[in-house]
């Protein structure tokens, strides 16, 4: 089963998410189930299940997509996958980086180009939402005016 974890500036509708995940991974709409917390109904024979939680901070959504592998061809890895979602969406789309450090991210911008990117987890708001900040990235990202412009160093390069 691929997974998938992101972060997105924006929040999309529940709708929205299922069909721009449906054209990232190549299935129907009707193939993708999207809930959140509020949701008590799911269906758990779709292909594709996204689980979708609140944020707040400078980040509006975490999403966590399981794809079944019945899903031929399969699906791409999740840096593209980042890449036509935030093309389908028009929002940037954050995903993981490989390595040590849990604040390594890799920024999908709605323009296609991608960039590394520091995100940082600053607990919980008022509501009980995980806060997390973009520190920095690498290369300007128009949707994250406020994050400072630097090379960002990983675990293995220079410390």
């Amino acid at each position: 089963m691929a997974g998938y974890t992101f972060l997105t500036v924006h929040q999309p509708s529940a709708a929205a998410m299922a069909v721009a995940l449906a054209g990232a991974v190549g299935v129907t709409a009707a193939d993708v189930d999207v809930a959140d917390e509020s949701v008590g109904h799911r269906d758990w024979a779709a292909v594709v299940l996204c689980d979708r939680m609140s944020l707040a901070g400078d980040l509006a959504l975490a999403w966590d997509v399981h794809v079944s592998p019945r899903v031929e061809p399969a699906p791409p890895d999740e840096a593209e996958a980042a890449l036509r979602l935030a093309a389908r969406l028009g929002t940037t789309v954050l995903h993981p980086a490989d390595g040590v450090r849990p604040s390594a991210y890799w920024a999908a911008t709605p323009d296609g180009f991608r960039t590394r990117a520091r995100v940082l987890d600053g607990g919980t708001d008022g509501d009980g939402r995980p806060v997390f900040t973009v520190d920095a990235v690498e290369r300007a990202v128009a949707q994250l005016p406020w994050a400072r412009v630097e090379r960002i160093v990983e675990a293995g390069q220079d410390g």
